[in-house]
């Protein structure tokens, strides 16, 4: 994980140090050295999305944009994107939200690069941490939703055609 210089963000010890900080002496300003770390990704972008999101883009529609980049680059073709007034969706032929193809599962609670890029994130943590309501929708069921705020028969609707598994982001919570 990158050093932060924010000192909002971190647990402290009596001393005044970062918890798993180090101190270089032969750095010239105080504390210079110092390496901080946040306690949680998740609440690390909760706590500021406009690093993540761009703030001239609906949140599920910075989310999905992210979520359709992380399928493109792990090859899965094709892919059906629908937006609608309350939604955003994308579908594909099979699951490549959860893990990848005889690979290691996927997490929703810390930054993990995409394969190959630099300075980047898969979409799925954007979920966790921003989306006002998503679910997944596998072969026609809903196999998770992240709150009871939109009923499995709306959530199919719109999830409808789109192929054999889709990610609904709604644009806001009802």
């Amino acid at each position: 994980m990158p050093a932060l210089r924010r000192r909002d963000d971190v647990s402290r010890d009596p001393r005044g140090l970062a918890a798993g900080s180090t101190m270089d002496p032969d750095q010239d300003a105080p504390g210079a050295g110092e390496r901080l770390r946040v306690r949680r990704s998740l609440d690390f972008i909760r706590s500021r999305p406009g690093l993540f999101l761009p703030d001239d883009e609906p949140p599920a529609f910075a989310i999905a944009s992210l979520l359709l980049e992380t399928a493109l680059r792990q090859g899965v073709a094709p892919l059906t994107v629908r937006a609608s007034a309350d939604f955003r969706a994308i579908g594909a032929d099979r699951d490549w939200l959860w893990r990848e193809r005889d690979g290691e599962r996927h997490v929703f609670d810390r930054l993990i690069a995409l394969p190959g890029v630099a300075n980047s994130f898969r979409g799925e943590i954007l979920l966790s941490a921003c989306a006002p309501f998503w679910a997944a929708v596998a072969n026609g069921r809903v196999v998770y939703r992240s709150s009871a705020r939109f009923d499995d028969a709306r959530v199919l609707r719109e999830a409808q055609g789109l192929g054999a598994f889709a990610v609904v982001v709604a644009e806001a919570a009802e």
